[in-house]
C-alpha cells in the first residue's frame, strides 16, 4: 500500500504500489458501448504520474547506495 504524506497526494514507492493503483482504477461508461475517452486519459495521466513516483523513488534508493560504497571505498583507500 502507498504511504500518505500530507494532503491527499500517496507516495508510490513500488512496482505493487502501481499495481494497486491500477487494480483501483474505474472508467466511466458511454451510454452506448466503450468508455468515456476523456476519463481514460485522466486515468493514463494519472497512471504516469505513479510510475514517475516509483522511478524516482527507486533512483534515489539506487543512488543512496552508490554513495555509500563510494564513500566506503574511499575510506578504504585512505586507510
Amino acid at each position: 500500500m502507498p504511504s500518505k504524506t500530507s494532503g491527499n497526494q500517496s507516495t508510490y514507492k513500488t512496482m505493487d504500489d502501481i499495481a494497486t493503483f491500477i487494480d483501483g482504477m474505474k472508467f466511466r461508461r458511454k451510454t452506448f458501448g466503450g468508455v468515456d475517452e476523456l476519463d481514460v486519459l485522466k486515468h493514463m495521466e494519472a497512471l504516469q504520474q505513479v510510475y514517475r513516483s516509483v522511478y524516482e523513488s527507486q533512483a534515489a534508493y539506487y543512488q543512496a547506495l552508490i554513495d555509500e560504497r563510494d564513500a566506503i571505498i574511499s575510506r578504504l583507500r585512505r586507510g
